[in-house]
């Protein structure tokens, strides 16, 4: 699910930013692009790492579980904008990077969002057939969860409390 939810996530900013053409998400289907107006969506990379840190919370009807973070994931898109101009070019990156969250919630969990940095381009140095593009790395850090509740007790009974009243309470552990 981040996988895909990170991708559509990028797409709609792309849109809300102003290109108004196809977004292009695969490396091929850019290449054979025509057109100067431009925008796409490409997968870079995803890094794995085995993590086991833990985290306790309640549920909404209250039941504690525990919430382990089996592996952090880090993947990283690359976004393309190609304009005729760059003053065209310049002013849709900048909506772009404006439009970006902090952050998403993908399957209840939080997602950070880090943009890494950006290459411009001119018609010499690229296969596109734009007069001027961007090319922006953003990556997305996340993670893979396992939820488990906590075992219930069992067979145990509790006969008596006593309280002995001659010994004073600890105080801040001592």
């Amino acid at each position: 699910m981040l996988y895909a939810a990170c991708k559509q996530y990028l797409i709609e900013k792309l849109k809300q930013a102003g290109v108004q053409t196809r977004i292009y998400t695969t490396h091929k289907a850019l290449e054979k692009c025509v057109e100067s107006h431009v925008g796409a969506v490409l997968f870079e990379r995803e890094d794995c790492a085995r993590n086991g840190s833990k985290k306790r919370f309640r549920d909404e009807e209250g039941a504690k579980h525990k919430r382990r973070r089996v592996y952090d994931r880090s993947l990283t898109f690359s976004t393309v904008i190609g304009e005729y101009t760059d003053d065209a070019a310049e002013e849709i990156f900048e909506r772009f990077l404006a439009s970006l969250d902090t952050g998403l919630y993908v399957d209840g969990n939080f997602v950070e969002i880090t943009v890494e940095g950006s290459d411009w381009v001119d018609t010499d140095d690229s296969l596109l057939r734009a007069k001027v593009a961007v090319q922006t790395a953003v990556t997305f850090h996340g993670g893979l969860y396992r939820d488990t509740g906590y075992a219930p007790l069992r067979h145990v009974e509790v006969k008596e409390v006593e309280r002995n009243m001659m010994r004073k309470e600890p105080a801040n552990g001592n």
